[in-house]
């Protein structure tokens, strides 16, 4: 059975869900949201990446992020996708001075919250949340993925979609025992619908075009498959019958790195994730993830990540708690 790329970096990177709320809008309106690094602190503090959605319930709303895409109007039904955490607008009207979220801290009740704010115009109403993914080193998957991604109503398997963040909000909601650990699991859910979704549509470059590449494809299949085998292009381009220059050229042209380039910033993530996830030393981690010497392992590391590994640890694993009598 042929390797399936996107799960195996889908199941690394991980996803979870985040914050979900309500808002009920009435024109006019005109609200902007924080951008990810501000959802992060002030919501899911120690998030990697934060990918905001919408899910637009009643009426119809105007999505803006200025300088990264033109508006888009959706309508009840529709979902929209802010990969990059770009801040963004909500209103009943494209170039209306917005008010940001942060100022109507005191227009937000219950729980989930539900902001209600606007004037007395047609209500409009959405379904809010984001993603969060791994990937601190290198996260080839959503670098991938465009500034705003919509998914339209009369899509096929749109009602899915939908239902299931439905479903995950009312989870939440009802506070039920359990309902936690499921909305976790119907996010992830999503978040791959949403992946597959573009996948099908894509008709671009990049990352997601080379998994189909008739070179480039098989390569990182056996680069995922098995990162810490000590690959030469040579190897690779044996393995999948074609020329060394030809899988360079093509690699390069498809995924924008040449394969060592990406086979050494994939070892580095799968190496994060073990420095944060488990007690192993450095050594040990080094060697899993294919370096031959703990030495080799924290140039690479610090190269990419600006740190030795031992430092980057302990900058990033929270303080073990505190005993008491």
């Amino acid at each position: 059975m042929p390797r399936d790329t996107l799960s195996e970096v889908l199941g690394a990177i991980r996803v979870a869900g985040g914050l979900f709320f309500r808002v009920h809008l009435s024109s006019p309106y005109a609200v902007t949201t924080l951008d990810a690094s501000d959802v992060a602190a002030r919501y899911a503090p120690g998030a990697v990446r934060v990918l905001p959605f919408h899910l637009v319930t009643r009426g119809s709303i105007w999505f803006e992020a200025p300088g990264v895409a033109d508006p888009v109007c959706l309508e009840a039904g529709d979902v929209i996708v802010f990969p990059r955490g770009t801040e963004h607008t909500l209103t009943d009207r494209p170039g209306t001075p917005p008010v940001p979220v942060t100022a109507l801290d005191d227009h937000f009740d219950g729980s989930p919250p539900t902001l209600v704010w606007g004037g007395p115009g047609q209500p409009n109403e959405a379904l809010c949340g984001f993603f969060q993914t791994g990937g601190r080193i290198f996260n080839p998957l959503v670098d991938a993925l465009p500034d705003v991604l919509v998914v339209r109503r009369g899509d096929p398997g749109a009602d899915w979609l939908v239902s299931t963040l439905q479903r995950t909000y009312g989870e939440l909601a009802e506070n039920r025992p359990g309902g936690a650990a499921l909305a976790s699991r119907l996010t992830e859910s999503l978040f791959v619908d949403v992946i597959q979704r573009y996948v099908r549509s894509h008709d671009g470059g990049g990352w997601f075009a080379a998994l189909a590449d008739p070179v480039s494809g098989p390569a990182l299949a056996r680069i995922h498959g098995d990162p810490a085998r000590h690959w030469s292009v040579e190897d690779l381009a044996s393995e999948i019958g074609v020329s060394r220059t030809v899988l360079a050229d093509r690699f390069a042209a498809t995924v924008g790195l040449s394969p060592i380039r990406y086979l050494t910033s994939w070892r580095l993530e799968l190496a994060g994730q073990r420095l944060l996830e488990t007690r192993d030393s450095v050594a040990e981690v080094a060697y899993a993830v294919g370096y031959e010497s703990e030495a080799a392992f924290n140039r690479a590391f610090k190269r990419f990540a600006g740190q030795p590994p031992a430092a980057w640890r302990r900058g990033r694993r929270p303080p073990p708690p505190a005993l008491t009598a």
